[in-house]
């Protein structure tokens, strides 16, 4: 046997080695990009949201806790409206969600008397219903 083919065998040997042990860690979490997958971000901890408007190419920073809400689970969430039109986060399948955690989270307006969702200014939530598909939420 050559001395190549030795060290070509030594080689896929190692390579298919590495392979199998590649295939059993773990993927990392997903990264998000903003603008690309996300347009807001809401800081749960300081209770402002940071939105990337498409057409004004610059970011405003909002504060906007209106009251204590529930926490909402870190990650991407998706803004849509439901059956009778309330807008809403609703967490697609790559957002990790803590046993009991509601997929569906309503956005309500500062007085309203509803518990059970985010409470923001309704302009905020008009903003976002109008100009954001996606939000990520962090801790």
């Amino acid at each position: 046997m050559r001395v190549s083919s030795v060290v070509r065998a030594f080689g896929l040997a190692a390579l298919a080695a590495a392979l199998q042990v590649a295939a059993t860690v773990p993927a990392d979490e997903p990264t998000f990009i903003a603008e690309t997958q996300y347009t807001a971000v809401y800081s749960q901890s300081q209770g402002s949201w940071l939105l990337h408007p498409a057409a004004a190419g610059a970011l405003m920073r909002q504060d906007a806790r209106c009251r204590d809400d529930a926490p909402v689970a870190p990650g991407l969430w998706l803004v849509t409206t439901d059956a009778v039109g309330q807008v809403e986060l609703v967490a697609p399948s790559v957002t990790p969600l803590p046993p009991g955690h509601p997929e569906r989270i309503p956005l309500l307006a500062c007085d309203s008397p509803a518990s059970g969702g985010l409470h923001l200014p309704a302009k905020l939530i008009r903003t976002l219903a109008r100009d954001h598909g996606a939000v990520r939420v962090d801790g």
